[in-house]
């Protein structure tokens, strides 16, 4: 028979009260009495666990956390369900099975397997029923990993515990990890004029952040500390790129998180994609591919006609232009986040300029057909992009008489 959910907040009110005047086995026969219900509420067999482990009962406290990790997975709580393996893992490392099957449900589909190869026919066998496939809500990132990859990238991800006003990183500090809230919330902070702090924006629990340094390879822009008491799984980039020499599809995953958490943010900003809908930026997201460029590469050059636009996801690029004197001048030196390219592109003229690499670079790149459909749908975009040529245009011959100028292309 069902519970009735008043008979469940009513035991939690009792064990909670036990728990709290240190009668712990009385507590956990309270919880006992609604375990069932762990079903649909996980964090009944999560606290059933922290219960077992207080009283000393690591075993018991493994096996309550094994029915939470399980139920956190089926219900779509990915994030939570790798905390609690986690959990389990830093009890008894023999353990690591959990992730596993962590793994067997939570992870997508992934590529396709390759047929069998031909031979002969196998014996007919006797017909099976199959159990019904658990079907998990979407995951970011995660249900995008097939089962090994899913599993490769959880045992790199570490669980960090912050108390209530501790700082996870600072502002300036390396971006080079990526984090997920599993528990609690914690608030991104910056420097108001005053030199005071000013809290931007607070993260729940199963929320994704630290990914713009991440791809970027950028410092932290912002301080991030916990609101309450959190925790937060981390994984660095060091980590990513050794799961990549093994599975090199993760990259492309990766990149279509690159593109969905950072790209869309970055066109929604720009004064060009700004009128677009978030279903039109979606469908151009889809069509842009990735070009890497060693540190001295050519990427454009003046004069040649504009096949492309560029977005930098890492690394940095120098625009210059020949001066009256034929010798180079910088105009202009872009990083992560800028974008290039666009004028020489919308309006079929030569570039304007050069840009050379100033360190190994990756560019996110968009194409004539992308753009032109763009200008299709909103032909407003035209205006910006003619405001733009004449800025551009006056910052050319600036540079050409030795003058500082604005970027150009």
């Amino acid at each position: 028979m069902a519970l009735d959910p008043g008979i469940v907040s009513a035991a939690k009110e009792r064990a909670e009260d036990l728990f709290a005047r240190g009668m712990y086995r009385e507590a956990l026969s309270t919880y006992e009495k609604i375990k069932a219900y762990g079903e649909k509420d996980p964090r009944i067999y999560l606290r059933m666990g922290d219960i077992a482990r207080k009283d000393g009962d690591d075993k018991s406290a493994i096996a309550h956390y094994k029915g939470a990790a399980s139920a956190f997975g089926r219900l779509g709580f990915v994030i939570k369900a790798i905390a609690v393996c986690k959990m389990i893992i830093s009890i008894d490392p023999s353990e690591e099975v959990v992730q596993k099957k962590l793994a067997e449900f939570c992870a997508g589909p992934g590529e396709a397997q390759p047929a069998p190869k031909s031979g002969p026919a196998p014996a007919p066998q006797a017909p099976v029923k199959e159990t019904p496939a658990i079907k998990v809500p979407k995951t970011p990132l995660f249900s995008d990993f097939n089962e090994a990859e899913f599993l490769d990238v959880v045992r790199k991800v570490r669980s960090r515990a912050l108390k209530e006003g501790e700082c996870l990183f600072r502002e300036g500090d390396p971006g080079d990890s990526i984090f997920l809230v599993a528990e609690g919330e914690v608030g991104v902070e910056g420097c108001a004029r005053d030199s005071s702090r000013v809290r931007l924006a607070s993260l729940k629990e199963g929320s994704i952040f630290g990914e713009f340094g991440f791809f970027s390879g950028s410092k932290r822009a912002s301080d991030v500390r916990a609101i309450k008491d959190s925790v937060i799984l981390e994984i660095t980039k060091a980590e990513i790129e050794e799961i990549t020499r093994t599975h090199e599809r993760v990259s492309s995953i990766l990149f279509d998180f690159y593109k969905e958490r950072v790209v869309d943010r970055l066109m929604a900003l720009s004064e060009i994609f700004k009128p677009l809908s978030a279903e039109e930026r979606k469908e151009m997201l889809g069509r842009l591919t990735l070009k890497r460029f060693e540190k001295g590469a050519s990427i454009a050059k003046e004069g040649e006609r504009g096949e492309t636009m560029y977005l930098i996801k890492s690394g940095a690029v120098q625009v210059w232009v020949m001066d009256r004197k034929g010798s180079q001048k910088p105009v202009a030196t872009l990083s992560e986040g800028d974008f290039f390219g666009e004028i020489a592109l919308a309006t079929l003229r030569p570039r304007v300029a050069t840009v050379t690499a100033l360190a190994d670079t990756e560019l996110v790149e968009f194409g004539r057909d992308e753009l032109k459909d763009v200008l299709v749908r909103h032909p407003e975009i035209k205006g910006v992009l003619e405001r733009a040529i004449r800025e551009r245009v006056t910052g050319a011959v600036r540079a050409r008489d030795a003058e500082n100028g604005a970027p150009l292309l």
